[in-house]
């Protein structure tokens, strides 16, 4: 059951990743511009391998489908969603409370999303690469609309979640046992009738 609850609440984080996956891809395809490696253009790769390049080198950042570069980059964003996922659920429950309307949840989700971008692909990452290989995987502006989409998604996942636990919760209380009665505090006392002695 506690793996059951563990694997439930990480579903949010793996929603918002493919949302965070497909933006970047989407755009970066459109919009086929210049990446940090000479002579590669943006496309649905360049943001996957971007991150790939990131740990093994500017050599893995590829505009055409690489298995290992993809496969790896894959890994490091899906665990990437994971932990930041679960600090921002956890930020959204405190402020929100477990069951929280969408549209708020959606609002805060993209507002966490956008500071994620800020502190994880401005700052951190861009620290970390001289080249700003990621940061120019695609279009900059993109990453601010595709970790807003990573946010919403998280966001409504939550939402779900905690409406979908609640009805759950409802169906178990009706389909219990009901309590017992509690014993009558006033006991009718018998006819006085019924309890005289018989006189033979």
């Amino acid at each position: 059951m506690r793996n059951k609850k563990l694997a439930a609440g990480l579903v949010p984080s793996l929603w918002a990743a493919a949302a965070l996956l497909v933006t970047t891809a989407l755009i970066a395809e459109i919009a086929a511009t210049p990446t940090a490696s000479p002579g590669v253009t943006s496309s649905t790769w360049t943001p996957i391998t971007s991150v790939t390049a990131l740990f093994l080198g500017a050599d893995t950042l590829h505009g055409s489908f690489n298995l290992p570069s993809v496969l790896f980059g894959l890994a490091i964003i899906l665990l990437t969603s994971l932990l930041a996922g679960s600090l921002a659920t956890a930020f959204l429950i405190y402020c929100l409370g477990r069951q929280p309307y969408p549209a708020a949840a959606a609002v805060l989700g993209a507002a966490l999303g956008i500071a994620a971008e800020i502190l994880l692909i401005n700052l951190l990452c861009n620290w970390l690469q001289p080249d700003n290989g990621i940061y120019t995987s695609l279009p900059s502006w993109a990453w601010f609309p595709a970790f807003a989409a990573w946010g919403i998604c998280l966001g409504l996942g939550l939402s779900r979640q905690g409406r979908k636990h609640a009805i759950e919760g409802d169906r178990v209380r009706v389909a219990g046992p009901s309590p017992p009665l509690p014993a009558d505090p006033h006991p009718i006392a018998p006819h006085p009738s019924r309890t005289a002695p018989h006189n033979r």
